[in-house]
């Protein structure tokens, strides 16, 4: 972590780093596992498409970050450019600040990560009113690499379709199969298309793709 010059600038780095530490460590360490419910019904902005830049930096209020741009495919929720460009806290890597200290506030572990050129389908939450920054559902569990003709998070999509109710009527025989699966990629297409579909019918609004009731 790095010491801003002059008193001012220390006092409100510290005051940043405290903030942001207590909030790092509380999603980290009370991270659940999301299923399609959570992901679809938490969710401002559902976005497929490529990264076409990952970079990182701090901005004027010293505040660490990794700026990520997609190429959008397809705005599954939400109205949006072709390009989309939102920030997530944390450094890619630390920081030489070039005065002696090093910026350690990376990623945290559990967040979502990125590399260029990647196929990707973003469940994004609304950006925080303070910050501006903008995390994924769930951190790892809401960003989906696309590969070949499967889809997976970073937590190998465990518990993804666990503790769901759904009218079966809702599901063409692709979805049903989708929505077996207990760990590891599922079919693009059909995820795709169970979660337009969600989106488009209100289904979480309509208690129709609900959890649940333990």
């Amino acid at each position: 972590m790095t010491t801003p010059h002059g008193p001012f600038r220390l006092l409100t780095w510290t005051f940043i780093a405290m903030l942001f530490g207590a909030t790092v460590a509380n999603a980290t360490t009370t991270l659940r596992e999301v299923n399609v419910v959570d992901l679809v019904a938490n969710s401002e902005l559902i976005l497929r498409g490529t990264i076409t830049n990952v970079t990182d930096g701090i901005d004027s209020r010293g505040i660490p970050y990794t700026e990520v741009t997609l190429h959008v495919a397809d705005a599954i929720r939400g109205q949006v450019s072709s390009d989309y460009t939102f920030r997530q806290f944390g450094l890619l890597k630390p920081r030489d600040m070039g005065n002696g200290m090093t910026n350690l506030m990376v990623t945290p572990s559990g967040w979502a990560t990125y590399a260029k050129g990647e196929e990707t389908i973003l469940f994004l939450n609304k950006k925080a009113a303070w910050t501006g920054l903008q995390t994924t559902v769930g951190l790892g569990q809401g960003k989906f690499k696309v590969f070949m003709a499967g889809a997976v998070n970073q937590s190998n999509n465990a518990g993804l379709f666990k503790n769901v109710s759904i009218a079966p009527s809702l599901l063409g025989t692709k979805e049903q199969r989708a929505m077996l699966t207990q760990q590891g990629p599922v079919n693009v297409n059909a995820f795709v298309s169970l979660i337009k579909q969600a989106v488009n019918g209100q289904w979480v609004e309509s208690g129709r793709l609900k959890h649940v009731q333990k």
